[in-house]
């Protein structure tokens, strides 16, 4: 299992494919084994990695990279993203982050751009200030104290937050698959809440217009966790940006609209 030394901490990546690097940054919650179920990953022939030396990783914390016992800021994150990529000596990367990895993103083509040829940014927002917030319902959901629930509980209150309703009566093979996943590597309640914490504190609207790195935003018009007009606010606010909203699609976009989600990509990067 390979591991390198960042900053603090030993973070554990996984690289596949040629080409020029690309690094995907996992939102809250995510893991490399987690993102390796997607259809992204499994269906490998069809899919970007064939394009692109694409790197996975564990944020700090989650999955197989070490934990830290005190809090952290996404910045934080964001350094550990730049240390790994001097570490590999990738050069220059692109970057793809959702929703909590879509605010480390941001970071990134913000203090360390020469590091960052192309972003992608995705079901995210620019910080609490500008912040459209999702119902109290989702609210709620999101921000409950974790301890004492089983990984199952919290994966199964989870899932219509993540997926449209209409992709989980259709995808129910799929739906029990993730929920099984999950369970199988399940993420700590404490390593949620320094997440949550975090993400409470990152704010970047007031920086985004210096951002000079060309950068594709991508949002789920059916997005409950962070409704779309974030995304038109990030649009609005990085100089010569680009949004795409994927009509169908709720926060886990790339799910819902694999085969549009990768001809998206491609055709930014190439």
């Amino acid at each position: 299992m390979p591991k390198i030394k960042i900053n603090d901490i030993n973070i554990y990546y996984e690289i596949y494919g040629d080409g020029f690097p690309l690094i995907f940054i996992n939102g809250q919650s995510g893991t490399v084994a987690h993102f390796k179920y997607s259809p992204l990953f499994k269906d490998f022939e069809r899919s970007i990695f064939t394009k692109f030396k694409t790197i996975l990783f564990d944020n700090r914390g989650i999955g197989k990279t070490d934990n830290v016992d005190r809090h952290y800021t996404i910045k934080t994150l964001a350094d550990d993203v730049k240390g790994l990529i001097d570490a590999l000596n990738l050069g220059k990367v692109n970057i793809i982050g959702f929703s909590m990895g879509g605010m480390i993103a941001q970071e990134l083509i913000i203090n360390y751009p020469e590091k960052i040829e192309k972003s992608v940014i995705g079901a995210t927002h620019c910080g609490i200030s500008k912040y459209i917030l999702p119902s109290q319902e989702v609210t709620n959901i999101m921000m409950k104290n974790q301890e004492g629930l089983s990984p199952e509980e919290i994966v199964k209150s989870q899932i219509p937050l993540i997926y449209t309703e209409e992709f989980i009566k259709n995808n129910s093979v799929f739906i029990e698959s993730t929920i099984q996943n999950y369970i199988s590597n399940p993420v700590s309640p404490k390593v949620y809440q320094k997440q949550v914490y975090a993400i409470l504190r990152f704010k970047s609207c007031r920086r985004l217009k210096n951002i000079q790195v060309p950068t594709l935003i991508l949002h789920g018009k059916c997005d409950l966790l962070v409704p779309p007009q974030n995304g038109e606010i990030l649009a609005d606010l990085i100089p010569g940006s680009k949004l795409k909203i994927f009509e169908n699609s709720g926060h886990a976009l790339w799910v819902d609209q694999t085969e549009v989600f990768m001809s998206t990509i491609i055709d930014f990067f190439d």
